[in-house]
């Protein structure tokens, strides 16, 4: 389990306690391959990747077409399969490794996930409209952008380096807030909505169509265990 691998830390809650506790994850991808701890929706595009001393997941290959049938929404994904949170702050490294000249490439960060067709997700990209660059909520048959068309923000990601994004979730009031290259207390969230469809969910990290990479990844919040995700696969040609 993550917690207990090679550069994680941390306290874990125990399937034998009564509800949940709070745990912390401290993930730098130390190992030579992707861990049990995370599942893919297409193994074979992963891997742990190096460059100087950071260490990083990255889907190194874009996922083919077609999209997957049904709700339009993130193709390719990996998700944390031990535990599932409720209220949380995260912390990642996030790139985008599509040349920055296809102004609509993108990452995502998941998290709320239920199965398939039920989860948010964070869409950061070069472009903003009604999907790209939003924070949006995949309910099943439909997906619906939180983010009124007044208050779009400017694109997050526009170049080839690496960003610091923040992702905080009050279970309680149902506020979520996603900042990206916040290194103080007076930077400003590019995204803030109140929503509480998803108490409970996983957390993951992915793309539409691009690839991109993940690193130092830090998690703390409330947390239970549960079982494995069982994640929908792409259909043969």
């Amino acid at each position: 389990m993550l917690l207990a691998a090679a550069g994680c830390q941390g306290p874990a809650p125990s399937p034998g306690q009564l509800g949940p506790a709070i745990a912390t994850v401290s993930e730098q991808f130390l190992l030579d391959e992707p861990g049990d701890d995370w599942v893919f929706r297409t193994p074979e595009l992963w891997r742990i990747a190096r460059e100087g001393d950071r260490r990083f997941l990255q889907m190194a290959v874009p996922p083919e077409r077609p999209m997957p049938p049904g709700v339009r929404r993130p193709q390719e994904y990996a998700v944390y399969a031990p535990y599932e949170f409720r209220g949380f702050s995260l912390s990642i490294r996030v790139r985008v490794d599509r040349d920055p000249s296809v102004v609509r490439r993108d990452a995502v960060i998941l998290f709320g996930w239920q199965d398939d067709t039920h989860f948010y997700y964070a869409h950061l990209s070069g472009a903003t409209d009604e999907w790209h660059n939003a924070l949006i909520r995949v309910d099943g048959q439909k997906r619906v952008s939180l983010i009124p068309p007044g208050k779009r923000p400017p694109p997050t990601i526009t170049d080839a380096g690496w960003h610091k994004v923040d992702v905080l979730r009050n279970a309680g009031t149902g506020m979520i807030e996603v900042y990206v290259d916040a290194y103080d207390e007076a930077a400003l969230p590019v995204f803030r909505v109140v929503d509480r469809t998803y108490e409970w969910g996983r957390i993951g990290v992915g793309s539409f169509d691009d690839h991109a990479s993940f690193a130092q990844i830090r998690l703390e919040g409330q947390a239970r265990p549960v079982g494995r995700p069982q994640l929908s696969t792409r259909p043969s040609p």
